[in-house]
């Protein structure tokens, strides 16, 4: 036989194509794992959770002291796979498995932070807690009144619950309760957990403590005892989190808990409120009073926002840092290993995997990402005659290329526009130097009273000596042009580490990579840099003149912008009304129409999961508006309505753009509806296999979608034929970050989903 029939099958592929630690069920699933490698970082807090794991008990029965561990770093730098790794490696020491926790903060507020975290608890694990104490008092009970020791060895091995030996040794259970409850009082240094806590024991009460515990209205069973407020505030919320640390953490127990994403709660944007950030100092220093050990895991702007005096309340600090080339080869080939069952480079080399390193900068997911890629690749490649299965450079400048897509030119010229103009800077765009075409720099920028400027470079990615020759023929035209100008060489794209070390030693500065979170503050200090020259004299009336003239570009800045903003609003509330007409009109034409409603919406999710799904496709929908569009067509529409239909069906953009938009639209549906269906079937016992699986495939189709080729849609106003055309929106960041948090990592953010709406 002969043709495809013939061609070897697909191998595996080994690495992830979303590149995103797996947050599963540890009881449900205690041996999954990823593969891990020990970095300097991994090493550093291993080291600091080994030392509060094999600590001795302190003197005189008092519990041990805890610890608190800070783990900073970038997106993609592993922080959520090392807090991970950390609840693994404690559950694996700790007697009890369950003392050992991982939360995600992604509810942004610590009220639905502690929710989450007495569900992960649940209910039946803090009662066991509690009995655990009252235990105690029984066994101290049969001690003092000399009764059989095997009561007190069952006891102690809880071969028998203490309600069951005072129910067969006919003790005194109120005075036994009574003596709970005040021992749980001083254990939580609070009167109200200490009454409901104790209330646990009795049967009857479960409910009423439980939904207080979670957040609910009191009970009037615990009103009567003097539990009246709600755990409803962030204080409340912190201080709740604070006595369950002290309950677990007590009688020489360790406690574990590991907080991952914080900065979602602490970022510069949103600081808390003053007694918010006084409850979170006071929780981390309960935990160090209870013995127990608190991992805060975020990017390093939630550190940064901390005042010092809860900085200080944080004894150690891991930061991660880029992977090097030997832990890059490492994670190659352990994870090939994984699959395979042997431990092989190959298809990589050495070479492709120092290179690979270097144009992901050694960010741990960039790196799985590119490895995903360029696997796949040379796979498909080898199933051709006459080629060998092996990763080549070209392989990795085009994987790279593809995966870390860059803004388009108007795109980047308007985020450098619109910084240089809230600064109040004088600038041209697109100014010829000299007279040689490479002396054209795409930003001019000019200072009071010095002579020369600053040139603004911009450049796609810096990947090979091509790349480079390019860019070192513009700088020697400038600087021929004006030897006096500072340069900033604005990268659109990566650049590897040799090449930024070539043009550090030709800058005398590293070039400034485009990144959307931290462009604005990086470009704004480095112009500020370049128009503070040392040794320079300027006179204070002109330096005065100079600063009144930027206050007054500023305003007519902010003028600008409003004018635009209402603009743009007028374009919405129109084009919201008509939204609403169309939604009233399928409606009732659907009320007659039962099926073609279930159709639509397969199957109920919970809450959380259905949100993660509504929230991708209304934010695909919101880009395109397709039909809304043809809607109003075909709706008696003017000439103008026809006419802004026709501008943007014949720009290629849209219609590329457009066109991903709806095919990763409908990938979206397909996910969700499979979800649903797998729903029906979530106890069976190859049920998490089967999710991982749906997932995967879902990974695997949008790997071939990347986000950046929606950007074309981002720049456009929401379909309106009044304004009709393709003029840029304002907040177009904004804008492009609510598209990468509905659909960046759907598939993991949909697993954890699922894993915490399943019952605690």
């Amino acid at each position: 036989m002969s043709g495809s029939s013939d061609l070897p099958p697909t191998r595996k592929n080994p690495f992830s194509p979303m590149a995103v630690a797996r947050i599963t069920d540890f009881d449900a699933d205690p041996d999954a794992v990823d593969v891990a490698i020990t970095t300097d970082a991994a090493r550093q807090a291993l080291a600091h959770l080994t030392s509060y794991l094999d600590a001795p008990p302190a003197r005189g029965g008092r519990d041990r002291t805890g610890t608190v561990v800070a783990v900073l770093g970038d997106y993609g730098t592993g922080k959520t796979h090392l807090a991970v790794r950390l609840v693994r490696h404690a559950r694996q020491a700790l007697a009890d498995p369950t003392h050992a926790l991982y939360l995600d903060a992604t509810a942004e507020s610590f009220i639905e932070l502690y929710r989450r975290f007495m569900q992960k608890l649940g209910r039946e694990g803090v009662r066991a807690q509690v009995s655990e104490y009252y235990a105690d008092i029984v066994a101290d009970s049969l001690q003092s009144s000399g009764l059989t020791s095997d009561m007190l060895e069952w006891l102690g091995s809880r071969q028998l619950e203490p309600q069951e030996v005072v129910e067969r040794l006919g003790l005194m259970e109120s005075a036994l309760l009574r003596k709970v409850q005040d021992t749980l009082r001083e254990v939580t240094n609070n009167k109200d957990f200490g009454t409901a806590l104790t209330l646990l024991l009795r049967p009857g009460f479960e409910h009423a403590v439980w939904s207080w515990l979670l957040g609910g209205t009191p009970d009037q069973v615990l009103v009567e005892r003097g539990i009246a407020t709600p755990i409803d505030t962030e204080v409340a919320a912190l201080e709740a989190m604070g006595v369950f640390a002290l309950l677990f953490g007590g009688r020489q127990r360790r406690f574990v808990l590991a907080i991952d994403e914080l900065d979602k709660i602490f970022s510069a944007d949103s600081r808390p409120q003053a007694r918010t950030m006084a409850a979170f100092q006071t929780l981390l220093q309960v935990f160090a009073k209870a013995g127990a050990c608190l991992v805060l895991c975020g990017l390093p702007d939630f550190k940064a926002v901390l005042p010092p005096a809860v900085r200080q309340r944080i004894p150690y600090t891991v930061v991660m840092s880029g992977l090097s080339q030997g832990e890059v080869r490492e994670f190659v080939e352990l994870a090939q290993e994984q699959v395979f069952g042997e431990r092989q480079l190959a298809p990589f080399t050495v070479d492709t995997t120092r290179y690979l390193r270097d144009l992901a900068r050694g960010n741990a997911r960039n790196v799985i990402r590119l490895c995903h890629r360029v696997f796949r690749m040379a796979d498909d490649l080898s199933r051709a005659p006459g080629h060998e299965f092996v990763v080549t450079e070209d392989m990795v400048r085009q994987a790279a290329r593809d995966l870390f897509g860059s803004l388009s030119s108007d795109d980047i010229d308007g985020v450098v526009r619109r910084v240089l103009d809230a600064g109040g800077q004088d600038y041209l765009h697109r100014h010829l130097l000299g007279v040689a075409e490479e002396s054209l720099v795409d930003f001019w920028v000019t200072f009071p009273e010095q002579a020369g400027g600053c040139a603004v470079l911009i450049t796609g990615s810096l990947l090979d000596n091509a790349d480079v020759g390019a860019v070192v023929r513009r700088i020697s035209a400038v600087r021929e042009a004006e030897p006096d100008a500072e340069l900033v060489l604005l990268v659109n794209g990566v650049v590897t580490d040799g090449v930024a070390i070539q043009l550090r030693e030709l800058l005398g500065r590293e070039p400034l990579v485009y990144v959307d979170r931290t462009f604005a503050e990086d470009f704004k200090a480095l112009i500020s840099a370049t128009g503070r020259r040392p040794g320079q004299d300027t006179d204070p009336l002109s330096a005065l003149r100079w600063r009144m003239d930027q206050l007054a570009k500023q305003q007519s800045s902010i003028y600008g912008f409003i004018e635009h903003l209402a603009e743009h609003m007028d374009g919405v509330r129109a084009s919201a009304d008509r939204q609403l007409g169309a939604i009233q009109r399928q409606l009732g034409a659907l009320a007659g129409t039962p099926g073609r409603v279930a159709e639509a919406t397969p199957g109920r999710l919970p809450g959380e999961v259905e949100r993660l799904f509504r929230d991708a496709v209304d934010v695909l929908e919101d880009l395109t508006q397709v039909d809304v569009m043809f809607e109003e067509a075909f709706d008696h529409a003017p000439t103008a309505t026809q006419e802004a239909v026709h501008r943007r069906l014949r720009t290629p953009e849209f219609t590329r753009a457009a066109s991903q938009a709806v095919i990763m639209q409908k990938a979206v549906r397909a996910f969700r509806a499979a979800v649903a269906q797998w729903y029906a079937t979530a106890g069976e016992a190859d049920a998490e296999e089967r999710l991982e699986e749906l997932c995967g495939i879902y990974d695997g189709i949008v790997e071939f979608l990347p986000l950046f080729l929606l950007d074309p849609l981002v720049q456009m106003p929401p379909w309106s034929a009044r304004s009709g055309g393709l003029v840029a929106e304002v907040g177009q960041g904004s804008r492009r970050t609510r598209v990468h948090e509905a659909l960046r990592n759907l598939s993991p953010r949909v697993r954890r989903a699922v894993f915490r709406s399943s019952p605690a």
